[in-house]
């Protein structure tokens, strides 16, 4: 499987770095290769700001990234098992939620606790312009 190349640094595949440069992007911040959930290890923490009145400043995500189109291609993969929330081996809160990336805005899924509710959110739902950020960081790939 080739490498990505990204801001200087060396990723498992071009499409792992090329949501690296759009998490940068994004405003979004985000970690490499965070600890394993079970035996779920996921490919990046992320974090992203909230305004809205009841929840915090930001929400975590721990992200999964496959070469996918839909979410059908995630399909019993363990990032789906942690809706609006993900607990560590310790009991403490490690994430909002887990989620799927895909090949692109489109191909994202995850359900997390927002406001009073929450529900299912995909990554343009966060990002007004996500479609023109993912062109953009496909450029910035070296």
């Amino acid at each position: 499987m080739a490498s990505g190349l990204y801001n200087g640094l060396v990723f498992r595949t071009p499409l792992e770095a090329r949501w690296a440069a759009f998490f940068d992007l994004a405003g979004w911040r985000y970690w490499t290769n965070p600890a394993p959930v079970g035996d779920w290890q996921p490919d990046f923490k992320v974090e992203f700001e909230c305004g809205h009145s009841e929840c915090g400043p930001t929400h975590t995500l721990l992200v999964s990234v496959l070469p996918a189109n839909s979410l059908a291609s995630f399909e019993g993969h363990p990032c789906l098992a942690h809706s609006y929330g993900v607990k560590g081996s310790n009991g403490r809160w490690l994430a909002d939620g887990g989620a799927a990336f895909g090949n692109g805005p489109h191909a994202t899924h995850w359900e997390i606790s927002h406001g009073a509710g929450g529900g299912i959110e995909k990554v343009d739902f966060r990002v007004h312009n996500a479609v023109q950020l993912w062109e953009e960081a496909g450029k910035r790939l070296g």
